[in-house]
């Protein structure tokens, strides 16, 4: 199994200050610790990562909170290709409705080249959750299903071929061809992530592979996978293996590594902040009625978000994030789990001293681990248990 490294660029003690900007309250012009400074420190994870035998680097897009401040996650790899020298690269992801596909292709194609053959770039897509982010773009948040489905085609197309040829709503190329002109077919390193049922089905019947975010919590995440092989195999397709985003903190001992894993509640509140996941607006919106479901449960117990990192993502001693991280392994058919090791206003010291001990001591038993496919079906008290929340 391979194992990656994921980069997130948080700055978890600003929400505060921006919350109260943003209801035009007088605040401070700038957060304490400023954006810059937490890209610089971030960029030595990508470095360790390249040293110590992760066999990837990952990281994601989104725009204008301190949630994450990565904007064109194509773009930071490409410099992060040339601060490395072996680690493959991905998206987690790239959100579609947010591009033109054909530039996204383009940019694809241009990084691919610069990796050579030895070195892989692993497209992972979506169709984003945030409000914010859709409004500050410009795109209507109701066109997001439709956006996402006729890119998602798109992309396939000029990944597998670098041809295309598609007339649809928001989308139409006729007789495209990709200059510089690809060395390979990129279609295989499509990954793409599910966050609902109707996402499931799509990239489910179009024979792309999943991508698993929770975003939610591990046992939909899983619920989803199982939904996703399900779809799959009534298509007629073969079993796929899933990507695994996971959380982890690792020390020598139980209490110091309670002390850090603490960060992914923080990173738990950020994201219940950054989605406005306790608002009631997801449920009016096209192609986003599951996640309002989900905020009517959470305005109940927000505890339920953001302590879910903390209950059952795998942190703690080596011995129990390599118990953990398997049992995820082989309850998601993972060929591959990107780990973030710095979330919240976790110091960046403190995630440098988890990442190496994780390389060193978790790192060697986790990539002997060899998991099947995805399944449809699976007993339920497994699926509880490999969940965990």
């Amino acid at each position: 199994m391979r194992i990656g490294a994921t980069i997130f660029n948080q700055n978890y003690t600003d929400w505060d200050r921006y919350e109260a900007e943003e209801k035009g309250q007088p605040v401070a012009a700038r957060p304490t610790l400023s954006d810059r400074d937490i890209f610089n420190q971030e960029l030595n994870l990508a470095r360790i990562a390249d040293e110590t035998g992760f066999d990837s680097v990952w990281t994601i897009e989104h725009h204008f909170t301190p949630y994450t401040m990565v904007t064109n996650p194509l773009q930071y790899l490409t410099y992060i290709a040339g601060i490395t020298k072996r680690v493959d690269l991905g998206t987690m992801v790239v959100v579609l409705p947010w591009h033109n596909p054909v530039r996204v292709a383009e940019d694809v194609n241009m990084l691919d080249a610069f990796l050579g053959p030895k070195r892989n770039i692993i497209c992972g897509v979506g169709r984003g959750l945030g409000r914010r982010e859709y409004s500050g773009l410009g795109i209507d948040q109701n066109e997001a299903r439709g956006r996402f489905d006729e890119s998602l085609q798109v992309l396939k197309q000029l990944l597998g071929t670098g041809k295309c040829d598609f007339d649809g709503e928001f989308i139409k190329v006729h007789g495209l061809r990709l200059r510089p002109q690809p060395g390979k077919d990129l279609s295989a390193n499509l990954w793409c992530a599910g966050g609902t049922a109707e996402t499931v089905q799509i990239i489910a019947k179009n024979d792309v592979k999943p991508l698993t975010i929770p975003t939610t919590s591990l046992d939909i995440s899983l619920a989803g996978m199982r939904r996703y092989a399900a779809i799959r195999r009534d298509a007629g397709y073969a079993p796929s293996h899933t990507k695994l985003a996971l959380w982890t903190y690792v020390a020598e001992t139980e209490s110091e590594a309670e002390k850090g894993a603490h960060h992914m509640q923080e990173y738990g509140d950020s994201a219940l902040r950054h989605y406005e996941l306790l608002g009631t607006h997801l449920k009016s919106i096209k192609g986003y009625e599951q996640y309002g479901a989900q905020s009517d449960v959470l305005r109940q117990d927000p505890s339920l978000f953001t302590r879910g990192f903390y209950n059952s993502h795998p942190w703690g001693t080596p011995e129990r994030a390599i118990k953990r991280a398997t049992e995820l392994a082989n309850a998601f058919g993972t060929d591959e789990i990107m780990f973030i090791f710095k979330y919240g206003a976790m110091p960046i010291d403190k995630a440098e001293k988890s990442m190496r001990l994780f390389a060193k001591e978790v790192m060697p038993a986790l990539k002997a681990l060899n998991p099947r496919p995805i399944v449809a079906e699976a007993p339920a008290e497994t699926a509880s248990a490999a969940a965990g929340n």
